[in-house]
């Protein structure tokens, strides 16, 4: 197993040169295909607020000149690191770009968008873009974080965060391929006594056993929450490791007709130090 495309979503314009760095060197690194993806967002026109025409069209330049700009920085970066890629840009029909994204990452291996920000009048994946991605395209998702200096996305030094769940079990596999080139990997079990595996007579332990046969040097290490949050436990975990890259399931439930994220995926994707692998 492999990663032999790698979807960017280049939308988050002032991340945009990391994201390209990190993007390309994994590229590099796997021999992969890298896909750039920029849609186009449609200007919105709120009924009842008028606007001046050259003001709508002001906008519409800013969009287009972004596609521009993109276009070449994404095409310098294939040249510079000799890998393989395509960009694409789609003209979405409105503001909401999410569900372009979305179609885009079905067809791909893997996904890497940024760690949205709380503010910026230069993005428009904001968090509800990034949760909708990680939750809603069915392939894994790596976010790039804001801040701190670990943003490689060829880690020497993975955590994974284990709770015998379905999105514990689909990120682990998902990230076959990285694990597999790492160094060292450890598996927190996060209070390993209440978890599905354990209640079913299956330890936790041959989580280990079964990633060796993948040829991943992998440490099991059950960890207590002490009546904590998982979340904040995992980046605690991850900052005092020096992890290199966190993996780890995408829990979400249904509201009606939306997905929303759980709480210890949120406290993760807020308060990210290194880059999350995420699979839902």
């Amino acid at each position: 197993m492999s990663y032999r495309t790698i979807l960017l979503s280049l939308n988050d314009l002032d991340r945009n040169s990391v994201l390209l760095e990190c993007a390309a060197k994994l590229a590099h690194d796997l021999d992969a295909h890298l896909q750039g993806l920029y849609v186009v967002p449609a200007v919105e026109i709120l009924a009842g607020i008028g606007f001046e025409p050259v003001v709508l069209e002001e906008k519409r330049d800013l969009f287009r000149n972004a596609e521009r700009s993109v276009r070449t920085s994404f095409e310098a970066v294939l040249e510079e690191n000799g890998i393989r890629g395509t960009f694409d840009a789609v003209e979405a029909s409105g503001p909401d770009i999410t569900n372009h994204a979305i179609d885009r990452a079905r067809h791909c291996d893997i996904t890497i968008v940024s760690q949205p920000a709380k503010e910026s009048a230069l993005s428009v994946t904001d968090r509800g873009f990034v949760e909708r991605v990680m939750l809603s395209s069915g392939r894994p998702t790596i976010v790039v974080p804001r801040t701190g200096k670990r943003t490689s996305l060829s880690a020497d030094f993975i955590v994974v965060g284990w709770s015998g769940t379905r999105e514990a079990a689909r990120a682990t596999f998902d990230s076959l391929p990285l694990l597999k080139r790492a160094r060292k990997v450890q598996l927190f079990a996060v209070d390993p006594e209440k978890t599905h595996s354990y209640t079913r007579g299956v330890p936790d332990t041959e989580l280990a056993t079964t990633l060796a046969r993948h040829g991943v040097n992998a440490v099991f290490d059950p960890i207590s929450t002490g009546g904590r949050e998982a979340g904040e436990v995992l980046l605690d975990v991850v900052s005092d490791s020096g992890a290199e890259l966190l993996v780890m399931g995408a829990y979400g439930h249904s509201r009606i007709s939306e997905m929303i994220l759980g709480g210890a995926t949120r406290t993760v994707l807020a308060g990210m130090s290194c880059p999350v692998l995420f699979s839902h």
